[in-house]
């Protein structure tokens, strides 16, 4: 790990800390699959056909498509930044054999956290929590409603102000 990490001070510390993180973790994944990314609209939504695109990638040395909806409004402070982590989450769906089912999600969210924990921003850190609140956070969401939050950086911010339970509360009921 060639990143150093500041002690956040508040979240948009934190959110610096992050962002350098998935870039560097999807660099390095990158680095060790022979494959990179690509943000277009109408990326992979299943899982038969990410494992489609990703042995593609490999096979020819193309870009993996990666989605770039929706990446303005998350925790990472520019959308590239979320297209790294979105490369960085789907390479390993392949790699490890993890469906989209939500105990895969859920597995693959401990997965990350893990990774980050091992670069010393573990559980206690800013870090830890907004990735935890974000990543987990949006997994229950979908189990319960069916859908991701309206504004995500916006549902990490109620979850970490009122706690993970009134953060989900509050988004099942908000309305586009």
């Amino acid at each position: 790990m060639s990143v150093a990490y500041r002690k956040a001070r508040g979240s948009q510390g934190a959110r610096v800390n992050l962002s350098r993180f998935v870039r560097e973790q999807a660099d390095e994944s990158a680095d060790a699959q022979g494959l990179g990314w690509i943000g277009v609209p109408n990326a992979p939504s299943t899982y038969q056909k990410l494992r489609g695109a990703f042995e593609h990638s490999q096979r020819t040395g193309e870009p993996l498509p990666i989605s770039n909806l929706y990446c303005d409004d998350t925790i990472y402070l520019e959308s590239a930044d979320n297209l790294a982590f979105r490369f960085w989450h789907d390479a390993p769906h392949c790699r490890l054999g993890m469906s989209f089912s939500l105990q895969d999600e859920w597995e693959l969210s401990l997965w990350h956290l893990l990774q980050l924990t091992a670069v010393g921003l573990g559980p206690g850190s800013l870090e830890y929590e907004l990735f935890r609140l974000d990543a987990i956070g949006q997994i229950i969401l979908l189990g319960v409603a069916g859908r991701f939050p309206f504004e995500q950086v916006e549902f990490v911010r109620a979850c970490a102000e009122v706690g993970l339970d009134q953060g989900i509360l509050r988004e099942l009921r908000r309305v586009a």
